[in-house]
């Protein structure tokens, strides 16, 4: 099944250094060796959680669909993180020469974030993933034939390592994803048409998400990883600190002044910088 990514893209900026590789395979890479143990001369230093640069999650979602269009499924993590993935709805032959289909949809809470050593987790609850079902075609006959389905304790855990870029600024240096969930199953899951020719649609629905999960996973942490979804997210993001660094000078962030940020490190999965105000 083939997985699509997408994401808006910003007017092109100057070109950056090109991201570290991502994913690691079972070794978690070293963060950066911390910079400062003290205070320089002249500077200020404020710490901010890399949860509050990415922004508010209440506003984050995960939506999984196909029912209109393979571009249903859509998300949104924080600044800039946002993009449409194409899952493909199941076909499933039947010995008569005719098909069985099945749909998805499902919306996500917003997530329960917290921190995991030198990651963020976003933890996206899914109350219910429907699994629509049609026999034959989209007619009120084909849509009564079978049975619909539910998957319970749909769960996607996104890991975020964050990283500083060349400019000592907060980015992110890769993604983990992982899809769980179990499909209930029906009170009547096999179906005979034309007498002999059995559909078992717990069956297929349980086959569907199992296609269904590393579709998810793979779309998602590609999405994430396009150098134009990176753009996007540092270009809000250096708003976001330019204005915590200038408030916690005391100056007004609508000003135009800038910061200097003479060093800077990751402690855990808070962003900490030692900084200069120039008005």
């Amino acid at each position: 099944m083939a997985s699509v990514g997408w994401a808006q893209v910003f007017p092109p900026r100057q070109p950056q250094p090109s991201p570290q590789p991502a994913p690691y395979q079972g070794q978690m890479p070293a963060q950066p060796p911390a910079l400062f143990q003290g205070g320089v001369p002249g500077t200020l230093t404020k710490s901010i959680p890399f949860s509050v640069i990415l922004g508010d999650p209440t506003k984050s979602f995960i939506q999984i669909g196909n029912m209109r269009s393979p571009l249903d499924t859509n998300f949104v993590l924080g600044r800039g993180l946002a993009g449409r993935i194409a899952l493909e709805k199941y076909t499933d032959e039947l010995g008569n020469g005719q098909k069985a289909y099945i749909h998805l949809t499902g919306v996500s809470n917003p997530p329960i974030v917290t921190t995991e050593g030198t990651e963020v987790r976003y933890q996206f609850v899914f109350p219910t993933l429907q699994f629509k079902t049609y026999y034959k075609d989209y007619s009120g006959e084909g849509d009564s034939a079978l049975s619909d389905l539910v998957a319970e304790k749909i769960i996607v855990d996104l890991f975020i390592l964050p990283t500083l870029d060349q400019r000592h600024l907060p980015t992110f240096h890769s993604i983990r994803i992982a899809v769980t969930g179990v499909v209930k199953e029906a009170s009547k899951c096999t179906y005979f048409f034309d007498i002999i020719f059995p559909e078992n649609i717990c069956k297929a629905a349980a086959e569907y998400f199992k296609q269904i999960q590393p579709a998810l996973e793979n779309g998602i942490r590609e999405v994430l990883l396009q150098p134009q979804t990176r753009a996007q997210f540092e270009q809000q993001m250096y708003y976001v600190v330019r204005g915590e660094l200038l408030s916690n000078a005391g100056i007004n962030p609508m000003s135009p002044a800038q910061v200097e940020i003479v060093q800077a490190e990751f402690r855990g999965t808070d962003y900490v910088a030692q900084y200069r105000p120039r008005r």
